[in-house]
């Protein structure tokens, strides 16, 4: 099929959706989500197994808990396709996308810094980011360049449409350019930051596993002295309609040692993540690629402390021998540097 042809079908479709009522396409997607979603073997046992781990469940719970999962992930297609009716309806936007304590919101724009937007693939993050600009906040988000030109298309123009400024990562660095200067402009920025930080990330704790956090939320949140804001859309217990929770904003801490600010923010975000997906659990991604990178390819361990590196793995079920050779790498290191 031709790039031209499928376009044309996906707008079209979109189209049609748009034609009809709200819960019309939210049954729609509730009942083709499992079905098209428990036909991917791969990610069906990523999601059970990521589940177990995470919640400490039995094989039973994860099921039901991915069953849910998957209608979740079926209505939000069909809301990513609503999107211009959405826009068209930005004059009732709360009766699709609540907001929960703007009063956050609205202290972290006062400071002029910009914000730090502290989220994750929860609820329809599409829809939070739209449901920000529709509500009339300067909104910006650091994104991933979708495989699929066509869809990526689609979804950077119905982005635009809602009145959101996205910068995708590999554009030659032109992205952090971009994002600088939306900090400067006082925008929020939003970072989806649970995914797998590969070699360069922060070695932190996250759901019953070690985990490779992304720099980028503690990083601009440094460089700027913004504050960060987590804030997470939820779907509402009916299925219709989210809300934006915002949390208690904080700032960068600093204790004059850079590598354990870097850890010791991190894992706060890390934390506060983490209590959102146990709260809502049928709302998160359950089968993202998350822990890719073990703690052998991740640089800053070899450059901690062995106390540091023990408070990482600390409850967390990963062998002692194994902790132990991490260490003795640090030390080796920290040795050859001194020599």
């Amino acid at each position: 099929m031709s790039d031209t042809l499928k376009y044309h079908l996906l707008k079209g479709l979109s189209n049609a959706l748009c034609s009809m009522s709200y819960d019309h396409i939210l049954e729609i997607g509730k009942f083709l989500g499992p079905v098209i979603m428990e036909r991917i073997s791969k990610q069906k046992k990523r999601g059970l197994e990521q589940i177990q781990t995470g919640l400490s469940c039995d094989r039973a719970e994860a099921e039901k808990l991915l069953h849910k999962v998957y209608q979740h992930i079926g209505m939000s297609a069909m809301e990513m396709l609503y999107m211009p009716r959405l826009v068209r309806e930005k004059d009732h936007i709360d009766d699709y996308i609540g907001l929960s304590h703007p009063e956050y919101l609205k202290a972290c724009y006062a400071e002029g810094k910009g914000i730090v937007g502290l989220t994750a693939h929860m609820g329809n993050w599409e829809w939070l980011g739209a449901g920000m600009a529709l509500h009339g906040f300067p909104t910006s988000a650091i994104g991933k360049k979708q495989k699929d030109d066509v869809l990526m298309s689609i979804i950077n123009d119905y982005r635009a449409m809602a009145g959101q400024h996205i910068f995708l990562t590999g554009t030659g660095g032109y992205e952090m350019i971009a994002a600088a200067r939306a900090m400067k402009k006082n925008y929020i920025l939003g970072f989806l930051s649970d995914k797998d930080g590969n070699k360069v990330g922060v070695p932190v704790k996250f759901m019953n596993r070690f985990f490779s956090f992304p720099q980028g939320p503690a990083v601009f949140a440094d460089r700027f002295d913004a504050p960060i804001l987590p804030l997470f859309i939820v779907r509402n217990e009916s299925g219709k309609g989210h809300v934006i929770h915002f949390e208690k904003p904080f700032h960068y801490e600093r204790t004059g040692n850079a590598q354990k600010d870097l850890l010791i923010n991190s894992q706060k975000m890390a934390s506060i993540m983490e209590e959102v997906i146990r709260k809502y659990p049928a709302d998160w991604l359950w089968f993202q690629h998350l822990f890719w990178t073990g703690p052998e390819k991740v640089r800053m361990l070899a450059e901690m402390s062995p106390e540091d590196i023990r408070t990482v793995f600390d409850g967390l079920s990963y062998p002692e021998d194994k902790v132990q050779e991490l260490i003795h790498l640090a030390s080796a290191k920290k040795e050859s540097e001194n020599e």
